[in-house]
């Protein structure tokens, strides 16, 4: 269990400072100091006790090579040691199958291990008795392909699931014929079947068969109490499962919203969002709890605005580790409300999340997605089948890191520096400790106190602090040091104060082995650690506004030579600074075992374009602005708008000329080798025409916050959209850009809807490759909805500029070319 220790932030004096003393290993140098500058102090000395067994009962933890999924009551072990993976969901049902491979390896290429999704019941089994797993509804072979990409794969099999799906995923015929979320045995005998077609799905491919499925998720957001409710049915599904053949090494619950498990037989987990689109008000959303420090609860008071929770099951289980599955990576769009959250709004959640002793980091979306066209109506949650919101028909693309045509968006480069992090030093920090302030923010939106825990395993450790709250003007935070007590002594971090910029959010070591040498601190972001022969790289990042130093203990002085910035050597530290973030070597050393160690600090905007990749001669670290990603034999980058592809790369790529473009080498960047292939460009210019206005007629308009009614979506104006017939030559994708106005739109082509959107402000992207036969078989039909003036619709500020009352206005509409580069 995390340990909890004291922290308080107070205003530092010269005077304090010049009595302030520690012992030889973690004394600064003597630090310079403000009349203004905030001294925080975390007592980090108590360590938390050695992990115990859990009582979980898992499934089968032993695959056939031998290698284990196991837990403890603090963290997951692989092989026995700790395991704090990184997780996203994909609804395999809500994207192509022809494209699955592709968007696999992109999430692998962002740091994801495991492959999360929902089974949507209605997907496969919408009329009672027809099962469907062909196309994109074929479960087995999306499981091959995670295991093909040695993707872990976690299967939710509700039977509900939500998901924004309707009914929450419940066939209509279920909600009919039973009394769902029950023990009922009617429902039950629908789910067993239900259970049975998954189990046959994936029969051979299970973690005790040498497979990818290494867990299974029960249910979803359940809060049930009755006599036959509760912890009894979360029970039934768990035997009923295991009976269908679903035989895991992990079983979950979520843990919010009144839920309720069997303790013991199930792990909870838990998430949150950066804003709240279900929510029924009619303001912007206030600063959520999603932002501060879970110290003393595994679920903040509003669960990141999922819901409070107060029910007869425990709401956190101190005999399983902290894991979560749902931590918000984007928002989907409902009718009444359309937030538009920003990298930042995302991002800035997961050091919070994992500073506050989260030991598994599970993305919901990493993916977006769109319903399959359903047999017998629309597959989307709606106001019509009971729901507090309408969502639209198509389109679920939740703003997330992978768009729902597979284009990289919003924050993919904001996470993967943290699950860059996770993949590398998440087994250091899996069985550290959380230690908490005795001051805390007063509340979420308190933007006054700075946002800060530690976790720590003796005298080795992670900072973790926080500035940013969407929805709150934040402040700067000047003159910042943080004061740690470790058992072995003080340590001042960092050197002299430090001018934390308003909206920040990051991680700094403490006590970091760096495989023999020990750095004692750092004001850079740790992001990855790369080996290659006798050479070990660790590359960190420079954070926005703060000055990057290493400090190095002493004993490192005759091992290392400053490569970058100065050195300036004390009877306690070897402090390097001065440091300017690049491709260059900052530090170079030799290691206790002979080999050498290079340290590289990066911008924030470099390792932010960072991907590692595995090809031909094993790992390479690949700097490009291009998107990235590796089937193992060859590298593939994607361009927009122009084939131009610069790339560079450490260690040095050999390059074959079976390339699908003439790659020239430029001059190094620092440490790696550098590249730029151009190819030929394709424009392509879409024209757009108002269709006649459809005859005058009485409207019957839906009630306010209530999506438009078919007669007003018939009569809106509409657009033909047509692109040349060479369109596609020489291109990967195409990709419409669509700047309106109004209130909703929809993409159709001969009277059948591809895609709709609800207007945010932001431009529509749609991608055309899976619509190809319909746009060179006569074009696109676009119709715009016109803004009504509702006030129960809530707009970010910045878009209820855009809108212009009872008008549709087409602005503009752009093409761009998606450009492939493969390496070979």
């Amino acid at each position: 269990m995390n340990t909890i220790a004291g922290l308080s932030l107070r205003l530092s004096t010269l005077a304090y400072l010049a009595m302030w003393s520690a012992p030889a290993i973690a004394q600064s140098d003597s630090p310079h100091s403000d009349a203004h500058s905030q001294l925080i102090e975390i007592d980090a000395r108590q360590t938390s006790p050695p992990p115990q067994a859990s009582d979980f009962k898992g499934g089968t933890s032993l695959s056939p090579s031998g290698e284990t999924i196991r837990l403890n009551d603090q963290y997951l072990t692989r092989d026995g040691k700790p395991w704090l993976p990184v997780m996203g969901e994909f609804h395999f049902s809500r994207y192509p199958d022809a494209d699955w491979e592709e968007e696999i390896l992109k999430m692998k290429a962002a740091g994801v291990q495991i492959i999360s999704s929902y089974i949507f019941w209605n997907h496969v089994e919408e009329v009672q008795g027809v099962f469907d797993w062909t196309g994109q509804r074929n479960l087995r072979h999306f499981v091959e392909l995670c295991q093909k990409h040695k993707m872990y794969f976690y299967l939710r099999v509700g039977p509900w699931a939500h998901g924004e799906s309707r009914y929450g995923g419940f066939p209509d015929w279920v909600v009919k014929e039973s009394v769902p979320r029950t023990t009922d045995p009617r429902f039950l005998a629908f789910v067993d079947v239900f259970y049975q077609e998954i189990g046959l799905q994936v029969k051979g491919l299970l973690w005790k068969d040498g497979g990818p499925v290494v867990g299974v998720q029960i249910e979803n957001e359940y809060g049930g109490n009755g006599s036959t409710e509760g912890r009894a049915y979360i029970l039934k599904l768990k035997q009923m499962a295991l009976a269908a053949g679903l035989d895991t090494p992990l079983y979950t619950v979520t843990g919010w919203n009144n839920a309720v498990w069997p303790p013991g037989e199930l792990l909870p987990v838990y998430g949150g969002y950066p804003d709240a689109p279900w929510d029924p008000g009619s303001g912007p959303i206030p600063p959520g709890e999603v932002y501060l420090f879970r110290f003393h609860s595994r679920i903040s008071g509003d669960m990141g605005f999922i819901g409070a929770s107060h029910s007869e099951g425990p709401q956190t289980d101190p005999r399983a580790p902290f894991l979560t599955v749902e931590v918000g990576a984007g928002m989907q769009n409902t009718y009444h409300r359309r937030p538009v959250v920003s990298a930042d709004d995302i991002a800035a959640m997961v050091p919070v999340m994992i500073g506050s002793g989260a030991n598994m980091l599970g993305y919901y979306m990493f993916q977006g997605g769109e319903n399959p066209d359903g047999k017998l109506g629309p597959l989307n949650e709606s106001k019509i089948t009971g729901y507090p919101s309408d969502l639209p028909v198509k389109s679920y693309d939740f703003e997330a890191p992978l768009s729902e045509f597979g284009r990289e968006q919003n924050a993919y480069g904001d996470l993967k520096l943290f699950n860059y992090f996770l993949n590398d030093f998440g087994p250091e920090l899996a069985p550290m400790a959380v230690h908490s302030p005795a001051i805390l923010p007063s509340g979420p939106a308190d933007n006054t106190v700075l946002r800060v825990a530690a976790r720590t395993n003796g005298d080795s450790g992670f900072l973790f602090l926080n500035d940013h709250v969407r929805n709150l003007d934040m402040v700067a935070h000047k003159g910042m040091q943080i004061e740690l007590q470790l058992p072995s002594g003080k340590m001042l971090i960092p050197s002299s104060p430090v001018d934390v910029p308003a909206g920040s959010y990051f991680i700094w070591p403490v006590n970091m082995d760096l495989d023999g040498l020990r750095l004692r601190y750092g004001t850079v972001q740790p992001f990855c650690r790369m080996v290659n022969g006798q050479t070990v790289l660790y590359i960190f990042f420079a954070l926005p506004g703060i000055r990057p130093e290493l400090s190095f203990a002493p004993e490192a002085a005759s091992s290392i030579e400053v490569k970058g910035g100065t050195r300036q050597d004390g009877p306690n530290q070897i402090l390097v600074s001065g440091i300017e973030p690049s491709s260059h070597v900052v530090v170079e050393g030799t290691l206790p075992n002979g080999k050498k160690l290079l340290v590289v600090v990066l911008t924030r905007t470099q390792a932010q374009s960072a991907t590692r990749i595995a090809i031909g001669d094993g790992g390479h670290l690949v700097l490009s602005p291009r998107e990235v990603y590796s089937d193992g034999s060859s590298m593939t980058l994607s361009a927009f708008g122009r084939p131009d592809f610069p790339f560079s790369v450490w260690p040095s790529l050999h390059t074959a000329d079976g390339s699908s473009l003439p790659i020239e080498a430029l001059p190094d960047e620092g440490i790696f080798k550098s590249y730029r292939s151009l190819g030929e460009s394709h424009e392509v210019t879409a024209t757009w025409k108002p269709e006649p206005s459809p005859k005058h007629m009485p409207i019957s308009r839906s009630s306010p916050g209530t999506v438009p009614s078919a007669q007003e979506i018939e009569t809106a104006p509409r657009w033909q959209i047509t692109l040349p017939k060479y369109a596609f030559n020489g291109v990967t994708d195409l990709f419409l850009e669509v700047n309106y106005s109004g209130d909703i739109a929809r993409l159709s082509a001969a009277g059948h809807l591809l895609t709709d959107n609800f207007f945010n402000g932001t431009p529509w992207y749609i991608g055309l490759k899976r619509f190809r036969r319909e746009v060179e078989s006569g074009g696109l039909e676009l119709a715009i909805v016109p803004w009504r003036g509702s006030s129960d619709v809530v707009l970010d500020r910045f878009a209820q500029d855009r809108i212009v009352p009872d008008r549709a206005q087409l602005l503009d509409v752009n093409v761009l070319p998606e450009y492939r580069l493969i390496v070979h």
